[in-house]
């Protein structure tokens, strides 16, 4: 899976590619380094421990790492005694924002797979009207659950997602408008 994270304004292109437990882990360049550099690789063995909280194992180090994040993709992760605070964006995320800077919420809004995993709760019904930040569907990925949450009030008009299904990265689970 494609990300873009953005870190003290700087952007850079992040590539997942999960293998059971572990994930590799390609952090590319960023704008103000030589574009010739190659990515730094990581393969990372995650443990999850509790909703939000993984155990780390990266390059013969073992951390503890916690982690909060909301529905527009901005994540607070505490490393060691570390806090680190940064915007993940998919590609159609980064596409959206790279063309505008806001989302517009306006229309049907399609609520997507952020990574592949598995549905382990569908929280609604089609039909149902739901209020804006409430969740909808949640996603088990990279060890941690992940409650997606509708962006705007409205009427869930499509649902996808079953309980126990898998997903891969970018499928669509529901949309509401």
């Amino acid at each position: 899976m494609r990300y873009h994270a953005i870190a003290s304004g700087t952007e850079r292109l992040v590539v997942v590619n999960a293998r059971g437990s572990t994930y590799r882990i390609a952090i590319h360049p960023g704008p103000l380094e030589s574009a010739d550099a190659p990515p730094r690789v990581l393969e990372v063995d995650a443990v999850h421990l509790r909703a939000g909280a993984l155990s780390l194992l990266a390059e013969g180090r073992s951390a503890r790492c916690d982690i909060e994040s909301d529905a527009e993709g901005r994540f607070r992760v505490l490393l060691g005694d570390e806090i680190h605070t940064f915007d993940l964006l998919d590609d159609r995320k980064h596409r959206m924002h790279k063309a505008g800077g806001q989302f517009s919420l306006e229309g049907p809004q399609r609520i997507d797979a952020p990574m592949p995993g598995k549905i382990v709760r569908v929280l609604v019904k089609e039909g149902d009207t739901v209020t804006e930040g409430q969740g909808l569907v949640v996603v088990e990925a990279m060890k941690m659950e992940n409650e997606l949450k509708s962006p705007k009030a409205g009427v869930v008009r499509e649902l996808h997602a079953q309980e126990g299904q898998p997903v891969e990265a970018g499928a669509k689970l529901a949309v509401v408008s």
